[in-house]
């Protein structure tokens, strides 16, 4: 089945410490302009993105807050697809002097290293959400949220299906994204438990890893990307 849908990470793939590269937005146009549908998926909050990047008419949804809401890129409505964070937990989160905090629509999240308090704060207020881990950040979100339940609440707006979707991503919590992709590809700095879940592991880090793909969907041979993949492993 040809490939449909792109979806991409942001932060450590597309992006490096938050900057994404003319030549990667360039390589990313190179293959909308083929027809492939562009989706971002990322941890980050609404706010947070807006900081750094401007998604512009690229990407048709942008799945933010690790999957709990979907953004229509071009009419700018959201979906939430799980409850609001609760105030209780970030008052809480607050008085136990958790910094930095970021609060979403559903998510908030902090450094990995603030993890125990977080677990805490859960715990005594009896709410339901866990912490998932993104490289260097802790995330809280509802139970069964993860970029999966993001990916496949923007495919089914979109009327495509995950097995023409190729997906690509670099930390843990791309784990679940890559388990509704037709592919799933890894960057080179991805982390180990992320590329050995992986079709294509690729040989480059962040956005020259996104322009290699890019070039291989152009092509129409992303095949040769697993090749080589398979004899770098």
């Amino acid at each position: 089945m040809r490939h449909r849908v792109l979806a991409c990470d942001f932060d450590g793939t597309l992006a490096t410490e938050g900057v994404c590269s003319d030549a990667t937005i360039e390589a990313l146009e190179g293959v909308a302009a083929t027809g492939i549908r562009l989706v971002l998926v990322t941890g980050r909050t609404r706010e947070e993105l807006a900081d750094v990047f401007d998604p512009g008419r690229l990407f048709e949804a942008i799945v933010l807050e690790n999957g709990a809401v979907v953004l229509d890129a071009s009419t700018g409505a959201e979906q939430l697809l799980a409850p609001r964070v609760p105030s209780g937990l970030v008052a809480e989160l607050q008085r136990m002097g958790v910094t930095p905090l970021v609060v979403g629509r559903v998510l908030c999240s902090t450094a990995w290293g603030q993890e125990a308090k977080l677990s805490a704060a859960i715990a005594k207020l009896g709410i339901d959400r866990q912490v998932v881990r993104n490289r260097a950040s802790a995330m809280v979100v509802p139970p069964g949220i993860s970029k999966r339940t993001g990916m496949e609440a923007a495919l089914r707006a979109m009327g495509e299906l995950p097995s023409a979707t190729v997906a690509v991503g670099d930390g843990e919590n791309d784990i679940p994204l890559f388990a509704v992709a037709g592919v799933s590809v890894a960057v080179a700095n991805a982390v180990d438990a992320l590329k050995a879940r992986s079709d294509v592991v690729l040989t480059e880090p962040n956005g020259k890893g996104i322009q290699s793909l890019a070039a291989a969907l152009v092509a129409g041979d992303l095949g040769a990307l697993t090749a080589l993949s398979r004899l770098a492993g």
